[in-house]
């Protein structure tokens, strides 16, 4: 499996159809010699039965014993034809026999059981043989007509060859046709890996799916949304850092300016306390102002967040006069608060309050 997995997919592919070509063609070579082997048998199981019928018209009472049918040539043994097609010989009902083809009839033994179709050897062979037995129409002669196995097994075997071999020699073509239309079908998805490794990291760029099979452009179109939102963060990003440092650069400099004033009163007390306390008021607000970016930094990236949540305003800006009213008496503020709020569904219900409690105390 892991040896699979780090093949490419025009391999992976071209394997699946070698397989499956192979078991394909066997199983159909199968079924085809299935088929034309009981084709064969039934066709010379016909010759063989009209053979013996043509035999049996003949006057079998003028045959002499003694005479017998010229052997076959051996010119014509080496030739197409094939002396173990079919042979003959007729006995009389007590097995002797009177008439035979010249060749393998000789050594057909008389084994006569019922009429009809019987399988047997010749004598002094061991190959198997297909006979048919009948009698004449006096009753006085068995004539027997028979065909080798083999010969029908080599007919059947040529003929499912010349089916087979062209399409075996065919395959080969097929799977060169297959692996070019594979490359011409893939080269989009190269070009695509292309794209991807010359791209620039902050590229907002979406990529080409023209040509991309369709059970890749699903992959294509979410990298595409992925860049977006990854560029949109990134942008979310420099202008946070960029107002950050907007935003930081007064406070800091007033740190700056009450931290050198209480340095140079060493000779005023009076002064050096003041001084101290507005530097902590100045760091007391600076450190609101951070926590004020960084909330605000997080709600930047809830653009496509799913987690809802209704605020009641009204609540919420109550809630947050109340957290800095006394800080304000104390400072002989007056705080009011006058509205007509409704609730808003929104992300982050936490972090919005802690924005807007946040803005009230600094």
């Amino acid at each position: 499996m892991k040896f699979t997995q780090r093949l490419s997919l025009r391999v992976r592919l071209t394997l699946i159809f070698l397989i499956l070509a192979s078991v394909t063609w066997l199983l159909s070579s199968f079924v085809a010699w299935k088929q034309t082997t009981d084709n064969v048998d039934e066709l010379f199981d016909t010759q063989l039965m009209l053979f013996a019928k043509r035999l049996s018209t003949l006057d079998l009472n003028e045959i002499n014993a003694a005479d017998r049918m010229a052997q076959t040539p051996n010119r014509l043994k080496h030739g197409h034809v094939d002396d173990d097609a079919l042979t003959f010989a007729i006995f009389t009902h007590d097995g002797r026999m009177v008439l035979n083809d010249g060749d393998n009839g000789e050594d057909i033994p008389y084994s006569y059981q019922r009429e009809g179709f019987a399988d047997g050897q010749l004598v002094g062979e061991d190959d198997p043989w297909r006979f048919v037995w009948m009698t004449s129409p006096d009753g006085k002669y068995r004539i027997v007509v028979g065909q080798e196995w083999e010969y029908r097994e080599d007919m059947a075997l040529a003929i499912v060859a010349g089916q087979l071999i062209p399409w075996l020699v065919a395959l080969p073509i097929m799977l060169i046709i297959m692996m070019v239309l594979l490359g011409r079908e893939l080269a989009p998805l190269n070009k695509l890996a292309l794209a991807l490794r010359m791209r620039d990291p902050d590229s907002e760029k979406p990529l080409n799916a023209t040509g991309v099979p369709s059970e890749v452009r699903p992959l294509v179109e979410s990298l595409n949304q992925l860049f977006a939102r990854t560029h949109a963060m990134m942008v979310r990003e420099r202008r946070f850092t960029s107002d950050a440092a907007h935003e930081l650069r007064s406070p800091l400099t007033a740190l700056k300016v009450q931290t050198e004033v209480a340095q140079l009163s060493d000779d005023d007390p009076q002064a050096r306390k003041k001084a101290l306390l507005q530097l902590h008021s100045g760091i007391d607000r600076a450190t609101r102002l951070v926590d004020q970016l960084l909330t605000l930094s997080r709600l930047d990236s809830l653009d496509n967040l799913q987690d809802v949540a209704e605020i009641p305003l009204e609540d919420l800006l109550q809630s947050s006069v109340m957290d800095i009213y006394h800080t304000a008496q104390q400072a002989k503020i007056d705080v009011r608060l006058t509205l007509n709020a409704h609730s808003i569904k929104t992300h982050r219900a936490t972090a919005i309050a802690k924005f807007v409690g946040a803005k009230f105390a600094g």
